[in-house]
C-alpha cells in the first residue's frame, strides 16, 4: 500500500517550512514516499488503496468518514515508536487540549499517539478537568469572532498551566487571544514558538503584542 504524508492545507499555509522538515524525515525512513497535497475537502480520486499520514484532525476525520480506500493514521502515532530527534523539554508541564475532530471516533488514535509524543520530548500533560472526548470546544467552530473569542477564553480559563499543548491550527488560532500560551505540537517537535495565525491587522491578530 502506498504511503504518503497529507499535512493538511492549514499546516501548509501555517509554516510550509516544517512540512519540508516532517517530510524530510519520513522520506528519509521510507516511511512516505510523498506529500499529499489536495485539500481534504475536495473530490479526492483514490484508485487504489493508501495510507496517508495525516497531523490534523480534521482531515482525519474526513478521510476516515469519506473514504473507504483511505487509511488515514496520524503523524504522532507514526512518530512515537521512531528515531525522531525529539527535543527535550525538561519536564515542562503543559495543559493539553483535544480538538472537536480529535473526539469520539477518532479519540483512541489520535488523543493517545499526542499525548504519547509529548512524553517523548519529556513534557508533562496537565489534563483539566473537560478532556479527551469530554473536552471542550475551543471557539473555532463559531460563525464570528467575539463568539469564538468568548468561547476561547471559557475554555482556557480551565487550564491550570500557562501554556497548552494543541494538535490543529484552529484551537492554536483561538487560545492566541487568551491568557495562556498555544503550543502546536508540530511546532514543539522543532522547539519553535507558536505564532498567533490571526492575519495582520484582524481583530485577533496578536503581532504587536509580541
Amino acid at each position: 500500500m502506498k504511503c504518503m504524508f497529507a499535512p493538511g492545507c492549514a499546516l501548509r499555509k501555517y509554516k510550509p517550512e516544517l512540512v519540508e522538515k516532517i517530510y524530510r524525515f519520513l522520506g528519509d525512513r521510507g516511511i512516505a514516499e510523498g506529500v499529499y497535497t489536495t485539500c481534504c475537502k475536495d473530490e479526492q480520486a483514490f484508485s487504489e488503496k493508501v495510507r496517508l499520514i495525516v497531523c490534523c484532525p480534521g482531515c482525519q476525520s474526513r478521510f476516515q468518514r469519506c473514504y473507504p480506500q483511505v487509511e488515514a493514521v496520524s503523524l504522532w502515532k507514526i512518530l512515537e515508536d521512531t528515531d525522531f530527534p525529539f527535543p527535550d523539554y525538561h519536564g515542562a508541564r503543559m495543559s493539553i487540549h483535544d480538538s472537536c475532530h480529535a473526539r469520539g471516533r477518532n479519540s483512541s488514535e489520535m488523543q493517545r499517539s499526542a499525548r504519547a509524543v509529548c512524553r517523548r520530548m519529556n513534557i508533562e500533560c496537565v489534563e483539566p478537568e473537560h478532556t479527551g472526548d469530554q473536552a471542550v470546544c475551543c471557539g473555532g467552530s463559531s460563525g464570528d469572532y467575539e463568539t469564538r473569542r468568548q468561547m476561547a477564553l471559557a475554555r482556557a480559563a480551565e487550564f491550570t498551566e500557562k501554556e497548552v499543548v494543541v494538535y490543529c491550527t484552529g484551537c492554536a488560532r483561538s487560545f492566541s487571544v487568551t491568557d495562556v500560551t498555544p503550543r502546536y505540537l508540530p511546532d514543539l517537535l522543532f522547539g519553535e514558538n507558536t505564532e498567533g495565525l490571526y492575519p495582520p491587522g484582524h481583530p485577533g491578530d496578536l503581532s504587536a503584542a509580541r
